[in-house]
Parts: C-alpha cells; structure tokens; sequence
C-alpha cells in the first residue's frame, strides 16, 4: 500500500469505512486499537539491547488494528472476524492483508 496514492489510499478506506460500519453492528466490540507506523523496537545481539527505531519493513508485515470482541467461542470468533474489511476487500489479497483470531486468557 505505500506505493498507493493518498487518494487511492482514502478511496480504499473508504470502501472498508462501511464495512467496518456493518462490523460494529454486529460485532460486540470491546476495545479498537490503531498503532501507528512509528515504531522502536529492542532485542537482544551479541550480548546487548539494540534498539531500532524505524519500522521493520524486512518482514512485510504491518498491524492494522487490534480488535477485543466477545465471541462465544472460537468458531463464533472465526465467523465474526470474517465480517472485518480485511477479507470484505478484494484488494486485501493484493496488499497481504490477514485477520488472525486469538482468545484472551485470565491468567491469576
């Protein structure tokens, strides 16, 4: 998508603005996080944390949003996370795009 236009890139969002509307709707969504693209990221190398600032486009990957929503259980996850505009959009398959649904656990 960086190779988009910033009114390609609106045209597109704007498509997925009325499916996330239907989401919503059907979706009881407890909390909707955007990261942005600035990133900082520490590891360890050789004996001491690095830090990198920039985003790591090596990987190819870019997180969109995280979405906490009650589901019954993992298929009704499954069929949920099926509404989000990351598989509504043709396009998506075109820019790699992926939903990946993982229950929260309560750990005491």
């Amino acid at each position: 998508m960086d190779a988009l236009s910033k009114d390609e890139v609106n045209t597109l969002m704007a498509r997925c603005d009325s499916l996330m509307e239907t989401f919503n709707e059907q979706v009881n969504v407890i909390s909707d996080w955007h990261p942005g693209l600035a990133t900082q990221a520490f590891y360890w190398q050789e004996g001491v944390v690095q830090k990198q600032v920039e985003p790591d486009r090596t990987h190819g990957e870019q997180i969109g949003s995280l979405i906490v929503f009650e589901a019954n259980d993992h298929e009704h996850a499954m069929e949920l996370a099926s509404l989000h505009p990351t598989t509504q959009v043709a396009e998506g398959e075109t820019y790699g795009w992926r939903a990946e649904v993982r229950p929260l656990s309560e750990e005491s």
